[in-house]
């Protein structure tokens, strides 16, 4: 694994908000040391012609003369965050592109980009706000951490990365988890706790099985981090609930897990296990695929 190798391309959605902020200040400070390329998008939602109808619910075209004022609010609050963006990057010296995309569906568009320019990673608040609603982790990050090609962070709030917890159970996505920890730990002089939620319902494997397979999962993931020194955990229970007890407990300012995950009883979607880990910590997510 080499740095010169991730977060080459670094995608970061832009709305304004306090939230979107801080990935912004997180951003500049990862393109920063990854010397990236940044490209910094916002999308004005296509819904800001009818703000306020009932969803499900298709008005009459409002009067021509104030569609085009509401546009043109909505459009220079586009540029208005993108211009706050830049200047924060700038603070930074890190150069970015910027996009102002015009009445397009916010998730779409932004996973459409990032596929367009081959993103590397793709970092975002966890929530926004607009006059048309509070889009909360559920709404755009959600939809966008769902569908992304390439990893996700979504972040929650500006933290020094001195702790990162990385959930690991084998699957090539909690790989590529740990790949990119690693990375931001070389960076960030980070101190990684390899977690692995071993799952004691699972039929005819009791604890002890469990805990050997556990620490097989963890021994491998070990071999993996190279010449970079982790700490490894074992857990006995449900993973969100686990993940969300250990991160809280160990006041962990980073939780990187896989988009998938594997288990010998079936294979985690995401929205079992990482969207709900993404929902419920405190501190921000990098989900990896």
């Amino acid at each position: 694994m080499t740095g010169n190798s991730y977060f080459q391309k670094v995608l970061v959605p832009v709305d304004g908000s306090r939230p979107s902020l801080a990935a912004v200040e997180v951003a500049a400070d990862l393109a920063g040391k990854f010397d990236s390329e940044v490209t910094v998008i916002h999308v004005v939602p296509h819904e800001v012609r009818h703000p306020y109808a009932p969803q499900g619910y298709k008005p009459s075209r409002m009067p021509e003369p104030v569609e085009k004022e509401l546009q043109g609010i909505f459009l220079q609050k586009g540029e208005d965050a993108l211009g706050e963006a830049k200047a924060l990057f700038k603070a930074e010296n890190v150069a970015v592109d910027t996009m102002l995309e015009e009445f397009a569906d916010p998730a779409e568009t932004i996973l459409d980009v990032a596929q367009e320019k081959k993103s590397d990673l793709i970092v975002m608040g966890n929530r926004g706000s607009s006059e048309i609603e509070d889009l909360e982790l559920g709404g755009v990050a959600e939809k966008v951490s769902r569908h992304a090609k390439c990893p996700v962070l979504v972040v929650k709030k500006r933290a020094p990365w001195t702790k990162i917890l990385v959930a690991v159970d084998g699957s090539k996505d909690s790989k590529k988890a740990l790949e990119c920890a690693v990375e931001i730990s070389k960076k960030y002089g980070s101190e990684i706790t390899i977690l692995n939620v071993a799952r004691t319902m699972i039929p005819q494997m009791g604890k002890d099985e469990a805990k050997m397979m556990a620490e097989r999962i963890l021994s491998q993931a070990e071999a993996q981090t190279n010449d970079v020194v982790v700490r490894k955990r074992i857990a006995l229970g449900h993973p969100v609930k686990e993940i969300v007890k250990i991160t809280k407990e160990g006041s962990f300012d980073l939780v990187a897990l896989g988009s998938r995950g594997s288990s010998p009883a079936k294979r985690f979607a995401l929205g079992s296990v990482s969207e709900n880990v993404a929902r419920s910590v405190p501190c921000s997510v990098l989900i990896a695929r």
